[in-house]
């Protein structure tokens, strides 16, 4: 649900402030010697994140450079932006019940891999489900009296058929060489039935940013890459999984940030055909999309006025000082009425990623 809300988002180590460690004196060891939860708290409160606006990093206008924030602020401010979030929806009869808390949760459960997506955030059922009460209910309040039928969802299924287009994917090792001396001594160890991956690690280069024989990397149709070379992806194409390609001519970067010639031999080690998501698959986040673009509510702004108005203190003082100071500015911003585009309504959780 968080991409179809303009979500400010930071890395997963703020929420750790409210949800790790509770009720330990200690978080880990380290050779025998604890490490305590108030030296872990005082890191994580001081420690500078990134905000991103949806999955793209914020940058300093004047200066390009990534706009970061102290962890145990950006956390409390986003709890603040849940709390207000939810008291608009009850003050205007929209807050989400139990039972479409759960519809969710189960539509959810239906997505790929969504177990290990709440192993990898550290999330239980009921962690997500406070999420998702915070997202149906800011939905809820953006598409206030909005419906869309489905013929509508089903013309923008047909009109936009590629955006629910998997393409094809590869998946290959590879070995990367770049002298004609070293080529002929792998292609003579393939032939001799030696495993490519060790023959990887024995002869292959290792370049930064490349991908090297040992896991292998998937790619699709439409990369970068194959537009450039697309006989290359007919090359793949017409290997069968397991199978080696003959060398392939290439420039290959150096360490130094040149090129140099080299040459490339490919392993398949699997495929997937390209495929179209049914429409069942992606009626009901088609269907939000279209609810959103019809909605001419600006909840970003509204949120930054309750935000202005809250009353609001922290146990920290110097994140009391942030936040009037940060009060303050949006308060002159406001009266200019110039909002600007990172005000956008906050993710319910620090990563902003419910499964």
């Amino acid at each position: 649900m968080h991409r179809w809300l303009p979500l400010m988002i930071a890395t997963s180590v703020a929420m750790l402030l409210v949800t790790a460690g509770c009720g330990r004196k200690t978080v880990g060891k380290v050779n025998d010697k604890p490490i305590s939860q108030a030296e872990y708290y005082k890191l994580l409160e001081r420690m500078a994140v990134p905000l991103t606006q949806g999955e793209n990093p914020i940058r300093d206008p004047a200066t390009g450079r990534l706009v970061r924030e102290q962890a145990g602020y950006l956390a409390l401010r986003m709890l603040v932006d849940r709390q207000i979030i939810l008291e608009m929806a009850e003050k205007e009869k929209v807050m989400p019940t139990e039972e479409e808390i759960k519809k969710e949760l189960e539509r959810q459960k239906k997505l790929p891999d969504f177990n290990e997506r709440l192993k990898t955030l550290g999330y239980t059922q009921d962690d997500l489900k406070e999420d998702i009460k915070v997202e149906l209910a800011a939905f809820k309040l953006l598409t206030k009296g909005i419906t869309v039928s489905d013929d509508e969802v089903k013309k923008a299924y047909q009109q936009n058929i590629q955006q629910f287009t998997i393409p094809a994917q590869v998946q290959v090792a590879l070995i990367l060489v770049n002298n004609r001396k070293t080529l002929n001594e792998v292609q003579d160890m393939l032939k001799k039935g030696n495993d490519f991956h060790v023959v990887a690690m024995q002869k292959s280069l290792k370049l930064p940013n490349m991908p090297q024989g040992l896991g292998g990397v998937w790619l699709r149709e439409n990369d970068q890459t194959f537009k450039q070379f697309p006989q290359w992806w007919q090359l793949l194409q017409k290997t069968p999984v397991g199978g080696v390609t003959q060398p392939v001519v290439a420039k290959l970067p150096t360490p130094q940030g040149g090129e140099e010639n080299g040459w490339i031999i490919f392993k398949v080690l699997d495929k997937k055909p390209r495929q179209v998501r049914p429409l069942d698959e992606v009626k009901e986040d088609l269907r939000r999309l279209l609810m959103q673009a019809k909605s001419k509510r600006n909840l970003g702004r509204e949120l930054m006025q309750m935000r202005a108005q809250a009353k609001v203190s922290f146990e920290i003082p110097r994140f009391n000082r942030r936040w009037q100071q940060d009060i303050k500015q949006l308060q002159e911003q406001l009266s200019q009425a110039q909002v600007p585009a990172s005000s956008a309504v906050p993710a319910p959780a620090a990563t902003g990623t419910s499964p």
